[in-house]
């Protein structure tokens, strides 16, 4: 019964939508991906993954399940005003679900509103662009490890873009994360968070962004626990332009307290007894070079490193680091070969076994083959078809983390997997 009233109130939606569409200028735009897939034991594929680094490291040939977003976006504005002040609603649903079969029960499928806001600029009496609600607030991904790793601020506020600053533009985000699980003195316990970034500056041949945040939550209380005051802060930045015949991007970031982990999901409730959370801090450094398209070839580099303190007296260190690179060999415009391999490592102070030993350093690696056909000759062109041979292998210390997500290998220290998938957007 809810799927039948969840897709009759989508269908009333975009009925509605449609008998506006004369006035409202609609676009339209969505992505999709999944695939179906097997593990060599004769199970459903299992996605293999070094827990605890984020995003999905070499993720061609290890996405498992489905996931869609449907966007619709707005523009109130008449043609008269085509060039003058505007406002812009938009909405974007997501959809995922574990690709078992065709009708799955509820526990593995989601319909979801990431994005509901209205946007509006272009005012003779105000510079920028201004924004209220719900939407993806972020900036440049790692593709290959499926990672939105600068910036990542995506959640519920306020704010400005594109205010003219020196040879750039400014903008400025009022971000409020609340805890939706937990009622203290202060009701839903909040993480707020003031968003600075300074985009475009040229630095020579290349342009540098800058990001800055500064994030806090207050102290409350329910009947079993004392939450003190958190906050904390971000400094980052970010050179990119072409460089080596192809285009290069170098992100530095430092975060610490509740931005310990460079994002608005940092916690809005620290109990009294965590005495490290304020004092935790991370250090990454990113590096992504792609070389789209010579006569046959593109490639795809990545490299990124952390390094943390968990800000506790003892067994505080932290650190991973992984390096990926997906060669594409175009044999005709249509037709590809597609390969990835990496390697990452981490070693985590504080991760101790069921003995209380420390677990010590943990691998993952991973090598995939893709033929592919494309919808044109490039990285980026889409809509794509692939199929996989995909082979992982880890340190015996990582045993355990793997199994979590693919139990047919709890023994082991390698895993093989083979399917097919598409990826699309329009």
């Amino acid at each position: 019964m809810k799927r039948v009233k969840a897709w009759v109130f989508l269908f009333v939606l975009f009925m509605s939508i449609s008998s506006f569409s004369h006035a409202l200028n609609p676009e339209f735009t969505g992505y999709l991906r999944g695939g179906t897939g097997l593990n060599l034991v004769g199970g459903q594929q299992e996605c293999f993954y070094n827990v605890g680094i984020p995003g999905n490291f070499l993720r061609l040939g290890n996405e498992c399940g489905f996931y869609s977003e449907l966007a619709a976006a707005f523009i109130h504005q008449t043609n008269e005003q085509a060039a003058g002040p505007y406002f812009k609603t938009q909405i974007r649903w997501m959809f995922s679900a574990k690709g078992t079969r065709q009708w799955e029960k509820t526990t593995d499928r989601d319909i979801s509103a990431i994005e509901a806001f209205v946007q509006a600029g272009k005012f003779a009496e105000v510079p920028g662009e201004y924004w209220v609600g719900k939407r993806f607030y972020r900036d440049v991904d790692l593709a290959i490890f499926d990672w939105y790793y600068f910036a990542d601020m995506s959640g519920v506020g306020a704010g400005v873009e594109g205010l003219p600053l020196g040879p750039g533009t400014f903008s400025l985000a009022h971000l409020i994360q609340a805890n939706d699980s937990l009622t203290t003195s202060v009701g839903k316990p909040v993480l707020q968070a003031l968003d600075l970034r300074w985009k475009n500056l040229p630095v020579g041949h290349q342009r540098l962004d800058l990001w800055g945040v500064y994030a806090w939550a207050p102290a409350s209380h329910d009947a079993s626990t004392q939450y003190v005051a958190s906050q904390g802060s971000s400094l980052a930045s970010k050179f990119y332009g072409s460089w080596g015949e192809g285009h290069n991007t170098l992100s530095f970031l430092y975060g610490q307290g509740a931005m310990k982990d460079l994002n608005i999901y940092g916690s809005s409730a620290v109990p009294a007894t965590d005495s490290g959370a304020n004092r935790a801090w991370t250090l990454r450094v990113v590096e992504d070079w792609k070389k789209d398209v010579t006569d046959t070839w593109a490639l795809m580099l990545a490299l990124a490193a952390e390094v943390g303190d968990n800000g506790t007296p003892t067994k505080k260190h932290r650190e991973w680091q992984g390096v990926g690179v997906r060669p594409l060999y175009y044999v005709t415009d249509r037709f590809q070969w597609v390969f990835e391999a990496g390697y990452t490592r981490l070693r985590n102070e504080a991760e101790v076994d069921g003995n209380g030993k420390a677990v010590g350093e943990r691998g993952l690696g991973r090598i995939t083959l893709a033929p592919q056909l494309s919808f044109g000759k490039g990285i980026w062109s889409r809509p794509v078809l692939r199929a996989y041979l995909s082979h992982s292998f880890w340190t015996a210390s990582n045993r355990s983390y793997v199994a979590s997500a693919a139990p047919s290998v709890a023994e082991k220290n390698a895993g093989t997997s083979l399917g097919y998938q598409f990826e699309a957007w329009f």
